[in-house]
């Protein structure tokens, strides 16, 4: 079900990038601060985990079926500046950045444990609609490599 590529680089190479973040390392746009961005990771991986009991739309949403054309594309994210300042952001759920990191491998484990538990499942999400679970993966290991890349711990993306 998974590309074994890309869930090597979320167990490990993934964990590894972070080991090297700081808190003053200064991102190279937008408003999220290290931990910000971490927390945030740890939040989309997390919302996957569990098996959407709402009524799914049917047909899919004109807004769906673009978030699916833009997986189906190469999910490449571009920034979009927007009025939002660092007032903004949500608080912080974790004491520490290090905090925050040693969280991530927990959270890589319990999204493929929840892929691998469930292979039948068809994954949805209200903004993305249902997804084949390599798309799912693909999305995320593309959305976790643009936040390394904004950070400076990846030299190119996509």
């Amino acid at each position: 079900m998974s590309d074994n590529s890309k869930r090597n680089f979320l167990n490990n190479k993934f964990p590894d990038l972070l080991k090297t973040l700081s808190s003053d390392t200064k991102a190279n746009f937008g408003l999220m601060t290290p931990q910000h961005m971490v927390e945030h990771l740890i939040g989309a991986l997390g919302s996957a985990v569990t098996k959407y009991e709402g009524e799914r739309e049917n047909p899919p949403s004109k807004g769906q079926l673009g978030m699916q054309q833009f997986i189906k594309s190469g999910s490449v994210i571009t920034h979009k500046p927007s009025d939002k300042t660092s007032a903004d952001l949500p608080a912080l759920k974790y004491t520490s950045l290090e905090e925050a990191i040693s969280n991530i491998p927990a959270a890589v484990q319990k999204y493929y444990a929840f892929q691998d538990d469930n292979p039948d499942y068809v994954p949805y999400a209200s903004f993305m609609g249902e997804l084949a679970h390599e798309d799912l993966e693909f999305f995320h290991f593309m959305h976790i490599k643009y936040h390394l890349w904004q950070f400076g711990l990846l030299e190119q993306y996509p």
